[in-house]
């Protein structure tokens, strides 16, 4: 028996499909970078006061988790450019890894 192969590169899609597969690649994401966490009581949390350092669970240098739509599928470093933060993607998940997120 034999099936039909969806991996072939040779494949052409219709204006419509074109069409559709336009408007999802245009479909916002959110993008979350996460440096660390802690867990704190409630009693320690109502002593926060301007100046409060909260210490987290990663070591300064450690890479930070890049969460979509809060699933993580990659790693990275923190960089700056033009005063900003940002994120130098280090690791990424394969698709199928991904895939099984969902």
């Amino acid at each position: 028996m034999s099936y039909q192969s969806f991996d072939e590169a040779d494949s052409i899609l219709t204006s419509d499909q074109s069409s559709n597969l336009n408007m999802i690649m245009s479909v916002p994401l959110q993008i979350t970078v996460e440096i660390g966490r802690i867990r704190k009581p409630i009693k320690d949390i109502l002593d926060f006061t301007s100046g409060t350092i909260v210490g987290l669970d990663k070591q300064a240098g450690s890479q930070v988790d890049i969460f979509v739509n809060g699933k993580p599928i990659a790693k990275g470093d923190v960089v700056v450019v033009d005063d900003f933060y940002g994120v130098r993607i280090t690791e990424v998940l394969s698709n199928n890894e991904i895939m099984k997120l969902i």
